[in-house]
């Protein structure tokens, strides 16, 4: 199958439709790695404020709430734990995601490269066939010229 400049064209405009769809999934990538870490830094917050109260208190501790903040806190590091995880593998997938975009990139800048040589060898060969019809045409005048005398 040879590729004309018509089916480069189609392809280049595919390819461009799928480097924007690539583009759409980094952004949603990008929007999703931001709200994982205002959630992290949302239990952080929550982690810092906890301890802030336990420092501030003074006077008689009552176990009970002593209890209750442990458990919270033990929660909320798990949570930060967790929340972390979710940031890297968030990283991730941003990454790839990226490095996909770049390769769609790099495929259509490919395509529209040939399309372009492939223009440049047509144009050269319409000039070329011009020439010789005119070198053809001035040969058949020159001809009749030297046949007349």
């Amino acid at each position: 199958m040879t590729l004309t400049p018509q089916r480069l064209r189609r392809l280049v405009k595919h390819r461009e439709r799928l480097e924007r769809l690539q583009e759409q999934e980094l952004a949603e990538a990008l929007r999703l790695h931001r709200r994982r870490e205002d959630a992290l830094v949302e239990s952080l917050d929550n982690r810092e404020a906890l301890l802030d109260i336990g420092r501030s208190g003074s006077g008689a501790i009552d176990v009970a709430s002593l209890h209750a903040e442990l458990a919270y806190l033990r929660r909320v590091d798990r949570e930060i734990l967790a929340r972390r995880a979710a940031l890297q593998h968030s990283a991730n997938d941003v990454e790839e995601e990226r490095t996909e975009l770049l390769g769609r990139r790099r495929d259509r800048k490919a395509i529209e490269t040939l399309l372009d040589r492939r223009l440049e060898e047509e144009r050269i060969g319409r000039n070329r066939a011009e020439l010789r019809l005119i070198d053809e045409l001035a040969t058949t005048r020159w001809r009749r010229t030297e046949h007349r005398q």
